[in-house]
């Protein structure tokens, strides 16, 4: 955010006319981050030197590429749950969708950035199989879904529950992999435990904050200025960091950006961003169910 906020501040005063659009509003950027104070000054930049448009539209464009001409095409759905088949039904189906794969059969391994991979258990050239646990139980991100849409023209993914609140980790990572499939424009088959609606459910995270929080808990918790640190297993995006800040005294307390002791700065952004984002995968879903759907 502050990069964003001084790349634009420069181009601002060279004269350089910026057309940018975003899914918040100016008042909304950067909500709940460390030391929003600081990037609320371009706040109101952006609101004096820019015009806002709101596009108000509740329209879902992405929902007009799967007309009902569209589905009478779908001779293998895309979509799977126990309302619309059985169990030996859908499997059927699913193995349909592989076979449209070419190539033998195989496991293999995709190699990630970072000296990284993948272990795929079942692949063939231009499809691989997965489990809803294999993707979103695992500590995979970004760079591993990319991979993975990278190499496949489709995936299956079987055994998907539905995602909601008590397995927001699990829906943060499942809604990255959607995001990187999109990219590439790989197309996804699916079987759930519900129908695609109802998918994403039951999810609202809310922002208890005001603006100057983040400066009053600096103020009254790091006294000297020490420096904050996460600790947790898994890195600062995990939802088990928790931001600390050193005491005087080499000890250290927790901290949270909206001024409440015991609330993780990690944990509070993965549910916010989980929670805005389910509507978007939800969307994309819809999308990439279009037999128009796929790589050319």
């Amino acid at each position: 955010a502050m990069i964003v906020k001084q790349i634009l501040t420069i181009m601002m005063d060279l004269g350089v006319v910026i057309v940018a659009t975003s899914n918040r509003p100016p008042s909304r950027l950067y909500e709940g981050g460390i030391n929003r104070s600081v990037f609320l000054p371009f706040i109101g930049t952006l609101n004096e030197r820019m015009t806002i448009f709101e596009m108000g539209s509740t329209h879902d464009y992405r929902r007009d590429g799967l007309t009902s001409f569209d589905q009478d095409k779908l001779s293998l759905p895309p979509y799977l749950c126990p309302s619309t088949h059985s169990g030996s039904s859908s499997r059927r189906i699913l193995e349909q969708w592989f076979a449209k794969g070419r190539g033998a059969t195989r496991s293999e391994v995709i190699p990630v950035a970072m000296g990284r991979s993948v272990q795929v258990s079942r692949s063939n050239d231009t499809c691989g199989w997965f489990t809803f646990a294999e993707l979103c139980h695992q500590p995979l991100g970004a760079a591993d879904y990319l991979a993975i849409a990278g190499r496949f023209n489709a995936i299956i993914v079987e055994n998907i529950p539905q995602l909601g609140g008590n397995t927001y980790n699990e829906a943060r990572r499942f809604v990255i992999l959607i995001d990187a499939l999109y990219e590439f424009k790989t197309s996804i088959i699916i079987a759930a435990e519900v129908p695609r609606d109802d998918l994403f459910v039951g999810f609202e995270a809310t922002v208890e904050t005001h603006d100057g929080d983040e400066d009053i808990a600096i103020e009254s918790n790091n006294p000297t200025n020490k420096e904050s640190f996460l600790i947790g297993e898994g890195g600062s995006s995990s939802s088990s960091s928790t931001t600390m800040i050193r005491t005087e005294n080499d000890g250290a307390m927790e901290w949270s950006a909206t001024g409440r002791i015991g609330v993780s700065l990690a944990q509070l952004s993965a549910v916010r961003e989980v929670s805005f984002s389910f509507q978007r995968a939800a969307s994309r879903l819809a999308e990439m169910a279009s037999p128009r759907w796929g790589r050319e």
